[in-house]
């Protein structure tokens, strides 16, 4: 266990030592090259349209680069040579060497060659024209260009059938990702991360002291660097991803990095820098700018002493005090301040006929708009592929990453600055935070100083990370080839947390001790995963095309968990766990591991039908003896009815597919030791021990019932079609998916049995929806080029049933109000109390014009949106790019606990209107007469009938954004010729603008469970940011 700490610090004491001088190194050795003779040239089509992507190759050999944006190329090449070009929906060009320094090379298009090879299951490569199931590719540089700290925020808006969203606006925050709907009731339903074939982890640690009272912490995916991504593929359906395990029932990113093959040069070293700076500012909710603090609007002077929680005094702009008129303060802006981020990447690649390797480091920082919060990573990654023999391939690559994390407690907190900057009155200065005994200075009673949460509380998350991986091939025959591949996932992290004494807290257990509070986290992390892979690819004859794969796997996970806090500090300003009074501890290591073998088999005739079955044997630790090992498998076939009517040189419809998939997975949804009834140090009410000097421990109160996995069976058909000679295309998907037998660990049974609560396999939900992606050309030509992108994505989520009982399982929240999962309903359910209302659903006043509030709690919303959609726009001109990602998101209500809070005090903009008078619709309760009776929203309305019900908390959340805009420069050749820049890219651009919203608060997509199920709850989460960027890419 000692070996992952061990690694991991010598890595970042050494990289310290060395990054500046190894990126000195880098650059020299550029420049010591960028002069070197070669031959260029450009790939257009017939109109003279540039061809980005074409490949060319040196004939003979495994020298080639890859075709820019604008179609240019280099490649080292004498008199004589041969290249091949060939590009997706061209026709294959030869063209001889002579004694010219630069090539045009047309290309004639051919609506038969549209192959397209994609990363699948296993990191296979295929033909995508040949799949039987639903893949989606994201390229590496349209991540780069989305510019987010967070891959995962990377991908929002681009792929059809995932659902992505952002926790809040704090560096290092959360995000989530979910493909085709929900499909666990408390289990991990985000979907599976792949890096180069081998599974990594994106948990989220979270905040010890749960995400409703003090946020979250960063998934662990975004550790990954954009710059080293070549691809990413998302397989949806489960026939997509039945080869990866039980993991990959909930989807599949696959991430393909890139290598040093055939960029640049051969034997020459090709050297790429990039940099960006950002300029972040908050969206921020509007608030009442018109009433100073006080009540029944009478002033209460917080600046000299008074106290008062309320802003429901006088109006400001004719208030004095001695005379003087009493200045305004917008608290929020003068709190918030301008982030920046900035993004540095430096990358060497080189290739020769036998090997290639590539070398990458990038260090990105983000200062966030709350002051002295922030989120740096540092990421070195290096990959090299080396033919051995012949028939003999290894490659290797090692990834190092190491985060630090800044922050302040987000939610339900007292010790959230947002309590007091959100709800202070504006007639209140906040400076100076102390008075002169050193206490703090306040506005009112129980509650901090937003500045005095900065300058004495704090959270460190810090982590170190390895990902190597190491595969070698080895093919004894032109159709066989034996893979070995290793790979691991190690990292550790530490979270401490300081409170100095004075500082008033909440948690779980209600209020927080006002005596300093110290807590550290450290949580060691490992994963191996192992698998042999035999593949046997065959022609029968110029029809009959067969490939079958066999393998084994092995999955094991660890993980140490140490957590210590102390409570009490003698010392001021020493966070150290030997300064408390009162220190509790808790330890725990678990482990888990899964075995499978698996099979996958296709078989295509004439490459217009195709047949492909899979199937997997799998056991998994954390299930019962008995039911540990399950098999599972899918069957699919494809059908190119364009092939068969021979409409490939069809002007109007080259190609279409139609495809069908039936599926049938399994899933261990369960963490370790479920099936135990363990030990744990003991509480009674508020008294936790040891107490006294006595210690307590007491067996769980949840009993563990046999577990066998649980189901998910899965029918899926799709239409492919490609018009117009492939200027469009439309690809339509169709899914049914039943996930059965739900791993519910905590589910409530009768106190009879001795046990709160149950570990059962209990429940069932479904998911069927359809998915639409569209691709259009409209204009391609020798010096334009206009791509569209549309996608959109319908899911129709229930609940189907929940153990014999059961009426509803938490998620997230509170119990009054929460994020729930309840029958016959779709996930998600916002519960709390509410209006009375008839069964026409119209409201029951009192004969006073007043709404009355039931004793009984109930569904009040749902976070799960009605559909989602997208639109990507990329135009080219002479070196001009223009693109834009739309997202829009149709329904899904978020709970913004705001407002409970901000109508209470009188600081929500809402509470402007006050004074004025209104007729409730609805019927009187005594007289059920239509309502008649006027009643004045005045302070005492909002406090006793408004902010108390929870209903009134339940807003739209449904957004249309501008994920995206970006404008760039490439420099012509022409001005780089005597240069030692190959290309030269200039970029601005813009992210996160919102376009529209019904959502009073900052941003309705943010959700303080970070990525945990409970989505569509915010209570004072840091507002989300959108933000301005320069950047410049440089070849050398």
């Amino acid at each position: 266990m000692l070996l992952p700490a061990i690694i991991t610090t010598t890595i970042m004491t050494l990289m310290k030592k060395q990054i500046v001088v190894a990126i000195w190194l880098l650059l020299a050795v550029a420049f010591a090259y960028a002069q070197s003779p070669s031959l260029s040239g450009k790939v257009t089509d017939k109109d003279g349209a540039p061809v980005p992507g074409a490949s060319v190759h040196l004939k003979g050999t495994n020298i080639g680069t890859a075709a820019l944006a604008n179609g240019g190329f280099t490649i080292a090449a004498k008199d004589g040579d041969i290249l091949l070009v060939t590009a997706l929906g061209f026709n294959t060009a030869e063209i001889k060497v002579g004694h010219e320094l630069s090539l045009h090379i047309s290309l004639v298009e051919n609506s038969k060659q549209i192959n397209e090879v994609i990363v699948t299951a296993l990191g296979i490569k295929r033909d995508k024209r040949m799949l039987t199931y639903s893949v989606q590719e994201v390229k590496g540089v349209t991540l780069v260009d989305a510019k987010q700290d967070n891959l995962v925020n990377s991908m929002a808006g681009k792929i059809s059938g995932v659902q992505i969203t952002n926790s809040s606006g704090i560096p290092g925050s959360s995000a989530r990702i979910v493909v085709r709907g929900t499909t666990s009731l408390v289990g991990d339903n985000q979907a599976l991360f792949v890096v180069d074939g081998v599974p990594m982890d994106n948990s989220e640690a979270g905040n010890p002291n749960r995400p409703e009272y003090s946020g979250g912490t960063v998934n662990r995916a975004s550790d990954i660097d954009p710059n080293i991504i070549e691809s990413i593929s998302v397989l949806k359906g489960a026939a997509a991803t039945a080869l990866y395990g039980s993991a990959a029932a909930r989807g599949v990113v696959m991430i393909t990095t890139k290598n040093g093959a055939g960029t640049g040069n051969q034997g020459k070293p090709n050297v790429s820098f990039s940099s960006s700076y950002s300029f972040l500012k908050p969206i921020l909710p509007e608030f009442q700018d018109k009433y100073a603090q006080g009540s029944g609007g009478f002033y209460v002077d917080g600046n000299n002493g008074g106290k008062s929680s309320s802003s429901w005094g006088p109006l400001l702009d004719t208030l004095k005090v001695n005379g003087a008129p009493v200045p305004k303060h917008n608290q929020a802006k003068e709190f918030f301040k301008t982030g920046h981020t900035s993004d540095n990447n430096i990358n060497v690649s080189g290739f020769s006929d036998k090997s290639n390797y590539l070398v990458s480091y990038s260090y990105l920082k983000t200062n966030g708009t709350v002051p002295q919060t922030d989120y740096s990573r540092h990421s070195l990654f290096v990959k090299y592929g080396v033919n051995v023999l012949k028939n003999l391939q290894l490659n290797t690559q090692f990834n190092y990453i190491q985060t630090d994390n800044h922050r302040y407690l987000e939610g339900n907190n007292f010790a959230n600055a947002l309590w007091t900057v959100y709800g202070a009155p504006i007639s209140w200065d906040p400076h100076p935070n102390v008075n002169d005994d050193g206490s703090q200075r306040v506005y009112r009673n129980a509650r901090n100083n937003p500045y005095w949460i900065l300058d004495n509380t704090g959270l460190q998350d810090k982590a170190n990370r390895i990902i190597p991986v190491v595969s070698l091939s080895y093919s004894p025959l032109s159709w066989l080839t034996i893979t070995e591949r290793l790979g691991a996932d190690m990292y550790v992290t530490t979270t401490d947390y300081h409170e100095a004494p004075g500082t008033i807290g909440w948690g779980s257990n209600g209020a927080t001790p006002i005596i300093g509070q110290v807590y550290k986290r450290d949580i060691k992390y490992q994963q191996f995963n192992n698998d042999l892979m035999i593949e046997a690819k065959k022609d029968f004859n110029k029809d009959w095309f067969g490939d079958l794969l066999i393998g084994s796997n092995i999955l094991s996970n660890y993980s140490d968990n140490s957590f210590v806090q102390g409570v009490g500090l003698s010392v001021d300003k020493l966070y150290n766990i030997g300064n408390a009074s009162q220190v509790t501890s808790s330890y725990g290591y678990y482990r888990k591991r899964k075995a499978a073998l698996y099979a996958q088999a296709n078989l295509e005739y004439k490459r217009m039908l195709t047949l492909a079955l899979t199937g997997r044997y799998e056991g998994s630790s954390v299930l019962s003896q008995d039911k540990q090992f399950y098999p599972y498998g899918s069957v699919s076939a494809g059908f190119i009815f364009t092939e068969a009517l021979n409409m490939a040189d069809n002007p109007i419809m080259n190609f279409g597919k139609i495809r069908v998939s039936y599926s049938a997975v399994g899933n261990d949804n369960v963490g370790p030791y479920a099936l135990s009834n363990s030990f744990y140090q003991a509480g009674v009410g508020n008294i936790t021990f040891p107490f006294r000097g006595q210690n307590g421990y007491a067996l769980t109160n949840t009993y563990g019932f046999p577990l066998k996995n649980e189901t998910l069976e899965e029918f899926e058909i799709g239409l492919e079609t490609k018009f117009f000679r492939n200027r469009a295309s439309l690809e339509v998907s169709y899914f049914n998916k039943k996930s059965g037998n739900l791993l519910t660990p905590g589910s409530p049974i009768s106190a009879a049995t001795g046990f709160t609560g149950a570990s059962l396999n209990a429940g069932a939900m479904r998911n069927k929806g359809i998915e639409l992606t569209l691709g259009v050309t409209p204009v391609k030509t020798r010096n334009l080029t206009w791509n569209i992108g549309v996608n959109y994505t319908k899911i129709d989520n229930r609940v189907l049933n929940l153990a014999n009982g059961i009426d509803y399982i938490q998620l997230a929240g509170f119990t009054d109000p929460g994020i729930f999962a309840y029958a016959n309903q779709p996930y998600g359910v916002i519960y709390g109390n509410h209006y009375i209302r008839n069964e026409q659903h119209q409201l029951i006043l009192t004969e006073n014009g007043y709404p009355t509030r039931s004793n009984d709690f109930g569904p009040i919303g749902n976070s799960t949106p009605k559909w989602m959609g997208g639109i990507t726009n990329n135009i080219n001109y002479k070196g001009i790019s223009f693109s834009f990602v739309l997202d829009h998101k149709h329904g899904g209500d978020v709970i913004n606990l705001d407002n409970s809070s901000l109508y209470y005090y009188g600081t929500a903009k809402g509470t402007e209107n006050r004074g004025i008078s209104v007729v409730l619709p609805g019927v009187v309760e005594k007289t059920n007469a239509p309502n008649k009776t006027a009643i004045t929203l005045n302070e005492t309305y909002y406090k006793s009938y408004y902010s108390n019900v929870d209903e009134n908390s339940v807003e739209d959340g449904s957004y249309l954004k501008l994920r995206q805009v970006s404008l760039g420069y490439n420099l012509a050749a022409t001005l780089l010729k005597h240069t030692a820049f190959k290309t030269f890219v200039l970029t601005v651009t813009g992210t996160n603008f919102i376009l529209h919203k019904n959502y009073t608060g900052s941003d309705p997509e943010v959700s303080l469970n970070g990525s945990g199920n409970g989505q569509g709850f915010s209570n004072f989460p840091v507002p989300s940011n959108k933000s301005i960027i320069v950047g410049l890419k440089v070849m050398f």
